[in-house]
């Protein structure tokens, strides 16, 4: 292997290893949070305010699920952009 290929390699091991940093890193974080919370919460919210003609347990069925389904993609689209390296 040439000494070039191999300084390559090195700086690659090197950026994995520092990160985003603090600062991207807590941009990121509080992003993440409140983007996920109107999506979960205010989606939620605004299905239920607009459905009309179910019981209350069916609302509540419908916005737990609603719910659910939204964490579990935040999680894996959360994941999809680690392994990337964007977050």
């Amino acid at each position: 292997m040439s000494a070039a290929g191999t300084g390559e390699h090195e700086a690659d091991a090197q950026a994995r290893r520092d990160g985003i940093g603090w600062f991207r890193g807590i941009a990121t974080g509080l992003a993440i949070v409140v983007v996920g919370l109107l999506v979960s919460v205010g989606g939620t919210n605004e299905l239920l305010t607009n459905v009309s003609g179910m019981s209350r347990d069916s609302l509540a069925y419908l916005a737990t699920g609603l719910f659910l389904v939204v964490v579990i993609v935040a999680a894996w689209v959360l994941r999809r952009l680690q392994s990337r390296g964007i977050i």
